[in-house]
């Protein structure tokens, strides 16, 4: 789990990076990077029908169905497990895909059809089966707060 920076942490890698890069870079642009290394920096929001193959991306959707867990064997023989989420934003829809330790997201966030969420930084495939949203390693799934 992402653990977020304190501004006086913040504060510090900032002065760190300037030190390290010579003044090349003002506070905004080391801000930005330190947030990106960390996986906060929210980049590219987007809606689901603009998404492209690929691609990383934020979008903010609500849940439209909640899938039972699959069990499935892996190439190596161990077991997996996948789970699905239909979301949709207004512009379309796509299939949320939590893999492994994720499948048990719903319960622990908690989700239900209707609950907006905000996908952050997720990873896009699209097939001829439709869009594909995972996690993947930078990526976060939260509750959308109004």
């Amino acid at each position: 789990m992402l653990q977020l920076l304190n501004e006086e942490e913040l504060k510090s890698r900032i002065a760190e990076l300037r030190e390290e890069f010579g003044n090349l870079f003002d506070d905004d642009a080391l801000r930005k990077l330190i947030l990106d290394e960390e996986g906060l920096l929210i980049t590219n929001m987007k809606c689901i029908s603009d998404l492209k193959d690929r691609e990383e991306a934020s979008i903010k959707a609500v849940v439209s169905k909640i899938f039972a867990v699959r069990e499935f064997k892996k190439l190596d023989g161990s077991s997996g497990r996948v789970r699905n989420i239909e979301i949709e934003d207004g512009t379309g829809g796509a299939r949320l895909v939590l893999w492994h330790d994720d499948v048990d997201l719903p319960e622990r966030i908690p989700m239900r059809v209707g609950t907006k969420l905000r996908l952050i930084n997720c990873y896009v495939k699209v097939s001829d089966f439709g869009i594909d949203i995972m996690r993947g390693k930078r990526g976060r799934i939260e509750i959308e707060n109004e």
